[in-house]
């Protein structure tokens, strides 16, 4: 009996092993795909992973949104990783955003600095690494241009609209 049980637990866990590195592949997937067609302009995505500090420069104290960057493993274990950047967050305390929580005379941010709202309007500060799911809606701006103007290797894109859950 005591065989079985261990037996049942260790197939529990490499299942759960298993999932966990599998489970997000899709995201990685995804994620390349973004970067390299326009097969999702204007469709909504889901993926998991962490958000990272921005790549930006502020442009305005007058901002009301943030691009930040959400970076997308394979599983949990692994160094490699896929950084999704434009993920725009609304600022504010509200559901769904971001603040930024800066001195007046501190010219650097870093991931402490960053507080993310889930839908539930739950805080989460992103020096803790919390991991969440995000979708939205993906834009790329090429489309926005008349056909015979496109580029074909401009893959910029914006998602908006996101949703937050803690996964």
């Amino acid at each position: 009996m005591i065989q079985l049980l261990k037996q049942s637990r260790l197939a529990a866990f490499g299942t759960a092993v298993a999932l966990c590195f599998s489970c997000n592949s899709e995201s990685m997937d995804l994620a390349k795909s973004l970067a390299s067609s326009y097969d999702y302009h204007d469709k909504e995505v889901t993926l998991t992973g962490e958000f990272d500090s921005p790549f930006f420069m502020f442009r305005s104290q007058n901002s009301t949104t943030i691009p930040m960057a959400f970076a997308v493993k394979s599983h949990a274990f692994s160094s490699e990783k896929i950084s999704v950047s434009n993920v725009i967050l609304p600022m504010g305390a509200d559901k769904n955003s971001v603040v930024l929580e800066m001195a007046p005379d501190q010219k650097q941010y870093a991931l402490k600095d960053f507080n993310i709202y889930d839908e539930n309007g739950e805080k989460y500060n992103l020096d803790t690494h919390p991991s969440f799911k995000i979708s939205g809606k993906v834009h790329y701006s090429e489309m926005d241009k008349p056909e015979a103007e496109r580029s074909a290797d401009n893959f910029a894109y914006e998602i908006k609209d996101v949703h937050i859950v803690k996964d």
